[in-house]
């Protein structure tokens, strides 16, 4: 299981979610050597969300084997709904209730325009 590279918005602490943000100079180069690091190891497939970020991250861990790639909307972050694009201290100003059960009590979140932890779950 790998996590997508380092993107502007990871840098600037903006939500993602569903919305998509480029991979830094850092992501792409963290891509690349993981995919040097599992050049060895032989793959039969690789499973990515279709967000561009997880995309551009399996293309680079990839490289130039030739192993199928398959895209699977299941595999998408949570919808951040109202929150994405938006900084995690404008959000916990502006939503502090929300804020503090999205990161301490995730069963009590309700999204502004997104889906639940449950939704989530739902959905896979």
């Amino acid at each position: 299981m790998v996590r997508h590279g380092e993107t502007v918005w990871n840098t600037e602490k903006r939500m993602q979610g569903w919305l998509d943000s480029q991979l830094t100079e850092n992501g792409e180069k963290n891509a690349v050597s993981l995919g040097n690091r599992l050049k060895e190891i032989e793959l039969t497939a690789i499973y990515s969300s279709p967000s561009d970020r997880t995309k551009r991250t399996t293309q680079l861990i990839r490289g130039v084997r030739d192993i199928p790639v398959y895209y699977d909307e299941n595999l998408k972050e949570i919808n951040m709904g109202d929150w994405e694009g938006k900084t995690l201290s404008l959000i916990k100003e502006m939503y502090p209730l929300e804020f503090e059960s999205f990161w301490n009590t995730p069963h009590l979140y309700t999204p502004l325009g997104g889906e639940t932890f449950e939704e989530t779950r739902e959905s896979s």
